[in-house]
């Protein structure tokens, strides 16, 4: 990711912050809950993530919720930590060679060498990590919602999210050092190649949690007992859903009619056509590189893949640790009602993770009651107000390519009552493109997003599916119409909106 192109400047002279990847836990304006569930744990991870890359911060906050709602990353301290590792890997743009001379280009090998060497550690134990945090989820799942209960999850809650979010975060900051280093190579070898050549490399990558989740729907369409097979996919997949990383996500296992529709929804691809298209590109590139800059290149394209796989698994934990904190808070709920913070379970959402401890421990006094429904009513009315389609302070992105292919259909928008009959053939328009949507994407012509991050977990996954994407659209994301009819270039990041289609009679 680039956060140069996407930084906030607070005033003269102070921290930049930026929306990039903050974007990806914190998608719109965020309640009191998201917002306290996470922010310690990713202090916290994002913090050790660069000790263990070998990078020593000062102590400054790395997170911060502006006035609108929105969940701001300092992009001062990422660039001063990427300048540390001297290009190795980072979480911001890629920092310029400022340190020159003997000593820096003897430095810069053992700085790459020792950053990969951690990061590949942490792609490796991805997987297990994920396992855990499965086992820790089956048994939230299986919970009677004792007293006990309720105080263990809650006690496990922050430590589960601290631990997957510092293997985000470390992969994420290999994946956009790896991705550079591929598109780099390709630029000086291969000067003037396609626009799609790099992209096409990641289609029909295996292993992926969200790809395979999305087949999983499509393959429920075919199977011979339905009932059995949406019983497999829910077992296996109920965590995941649209916006899975809003506590108040509509999760597969809570949405069973949802997926049996979209199972019914013919899919405009499969697997064996993004495998294919990935083939095509490797060959096209290897066929015209020398032995030298092939053997110097594969293992580079590998890792990038690993990574883009090992990005995927750690943000299926992810949704599985959002998936467990939302469990917990429907049982809390119904104690804060019964507490009187609340008059309906769904404003839980309005209090704050240490209000919600102090219930589900008994801690809480009834007397304060009356002032935390009141601060619960203006925490309403300022969510109400913020403009939840887009952050105030985000300034317009450049359209980027991120999913080769050209498509052309009407604009839709998921949402939850939104009409699944519209989807086959249509552009998808989303704020920001998530992991737990890729089965919408299936039957869909294309999709854009307003983010202007080709490498977010979202494009991982779209390159993977190999449906046409570009990022960075803003104006169609805000203003299209589903009369209106959007042509897609996902190659070029071309996006053309054509005049609405004039009403039936």
């Amino acid at each position: 990711m680039s956060a140069s192109q996407n930084r906030v400047e607070v005033a003269a002279g102070q921290i930049t912050w930026t929306r990039d990847l903050a974007r990806d836990l914190f998608p719109a304006a965020v309640t009191p809950f998201h917002w306290t569930l996470l922010r310690r744990p990713a202090q916290e991870a994002m913090r050790r993530t660069w000790v263990e890359l070998g990078v020593a911060l000062p102590a400054a906050d790395f997170w911060r919720r502006a006035p609108d709602g929105c969940v701001y990353l300092n992009a001062d301290l990422l660039a001063q930590a990427g300048r540390a590792v001297h290009g190795a890997a980072w979480l911001s743009a890629p920092p310029a060679p400022e340190r020159g001379g003997l000593f820096g280009r003897w430095q810069t090998p053992g700085a790459i060498k020792r950053v990969q060497a951690q990061v590949d550690a942490v792609a490796q134990e991805a997987d297990s990590l994920n396992q855990r945090l499965a086992e820790w989820l089956a048994f939230v799942q299986r919970l009677r919602w004792t007293q006990a209960d309720l105080l263990q999850v809650m006690e496990e809650l922050e430590p589960r999210a601290q631990s997957v979010l510092q293997t985000y975060f470390a992969l994420r900051a290999g994946l956009s050092a790896a991705q550079a280093e591929v598109a780099a190579r390709l630029t000086e070898w291969l000067p003037g190649h396609p626009p799609q050549t790099i992209l096409h490399l990641y289609a029909g990558l295996a292993g992926l949690p969200s790809v395979e989740a999305a087949y999983a729907v499509a393959a429920v369409g075919d199977a011979s007992n339905q009932d059995a097979a949406v019983q497999e996919f829910l077992t296996r997949y109920g965590h995941r859903g649209p916006g899975e990383m809003l506590p108040e996500a509509r999760r597969w296992r809570e949405h069973r009619d949802a997926a049996v529709q979209l199972a019914a929804l013919p899919p405009m691809r499969d697997v064996e056509a993004a495998r294919a298209a990935r083939q095509a590109a490797e060959e096209w590139v290897l066929g015209r590189l020398d032995s030298n800059q092939r053997r110097q290149f594969e293992p580079l394209l590998a890792r990038a893949r690993r990574l883009c796989r090992a990005v995927d698994v750690a943000w299926d934990g992810l949704a599985r640790v959002m998936a467990g904190a939302q469990l917990w808070l429907h049982t809390v709920a119904v104690e804060a009602v019964a507490a009187g913070l609340i008059a309906d379970p769904a404003e839980v959402h309005f209090l704050e993770l240490e209000e919600l401890k102090q219930v589900a421990t008994g801690e809480w006094h009834r007397g304060r009651s009356e002032r935390v429904r009141e601060e619960v009513v203006q925490r309403q009315r300022q969510r109400a107000n913020d403009d939840l389609a887009a952050c105030a302070e985000e300034p317009a992105r450049a359209p980027v390519a991120a999913s080769p292919g050209a498509a052309r259909g009407s604009a839709f928008r998921v949402g939850p009552a939104t009409d699944l009959a519209r989807l086959p053939g249509a552009v998808i328009l989303t704020r920001v493109v998530s992991p737990g949507d890729a089965p919408f994407w299936l039957p869909a012509a294309a999709v854009l997003d307003a983010a202007g991050d080709p490498w977010s977990p979202g494009m991982i996954v779209a390159r993977a599916i190999a449906v046409p994407a570009v990022t960075g659209i803003a104006e169609p994301i805000a203003h299209a119409a589903p009369r209106h009819m959007i042509a897609v270039d996902g190659s070029t990041g071309r996006v053309e909106i054509e005049s609405p289609i004039p009403p039936l009679g």
